[in-house]
């Protein structure tokens, strides 16, 4: 479970896996699988990081620190600049 803070301050504890999204509109709204929505304080970059943080926890405390990869970059979090299998491409553009 990841801690957040709803706008009256209050604390809620979600379930990564049921996160469906998380939009900024301008408050960041997290939309659950089950249908629900929280609103909450922190920001959606803060959100990711603190999602991240949890499933390395995760696979650490399973014995599983090797499957820990490097952090993803921030091309790897916006599709509009990674390649169709999810991972930047580092090559450079050549204009003619």
């Amino acid at each position: 479970m990841i801690l957040l803070t709803r706008l009256d301050r209050q604390e809620v504890a979600l379930n990564p896996d049921l996160i469906e999204s998380i939009e900024a509109r301008p408050d960041t709204t997290i939309r659950l699988v089950t249908g629900q929505s929280q609103v909450v304080l922190e920001g959606v970059r803060e959100v990711i990081e603190r999602i991240a943080c949890w499933r390395t926890d995760l696979l650490r405390r399973a014995g599983l620190a090797g499957l820990v990869a490097r952090p993803l970059s921030h091309a790897q979090l916006r599709p509009d600049t990674a390649t169709a299998d999810g991972i930047e491409d580092d090559r450079e553009e050549v204009h003619a």
